[in-house]
């Protein structure tokens, strides 16, 4: 059977992009291994569990296509909470199915996002 492992999201402000993932959403930097300015990098990847998160720098950014990124969290409250805290614009939880709880925002380039808890 086919494994997705890793999704890339193209970029026009890598540096921005990556910031947000690592520091609003907590992934892993995994390349490059222990860059603290990634102002001049133009590929970045972060540990997002299952699947691998890449950003590259350069192509055609578009954020009207039908993806959302679905990230699981353990406690969609407080995951709100703090991303709205860190300045961003999160639309209210609401049930999207039994024991699912969902939230979404849009990260800094536009990309779709469901922040989900399931119980």
């Amino acid at each position: 059977m086919p494994d997705l492992y890793q999704i890339i999201l193209v970029a026009n402000n890598v540096n921005r992009l990556a910031k947000f993932y690592r520091d609003a959403l907590g992934f892993e930097l995994t390349y490059p291994e222990s860059a603290t300015d990634l102002s001049k990098e133009s590929w970045v990847t972060l540990n997002s569990g299952s699947c691998q998160l890449a950003i590259h720098g350069g192509g055609e950014v578009r954020t009207s296509g039908s993806v959302i990124l679905s990230i699981k969290v353990d406690d969609l409250e407080f995951a709100t909470f703090d991303l709205k805290e860190k300045g961003f614009d999160v639309e209210p939880i609401y049930e999207v199915a039994p024991g699912v709880k969902s939230a979404k925002l849009r990260d800094p380039e536009g990309n779709r996002l469901s922040l989900e808890q399931i119980s």
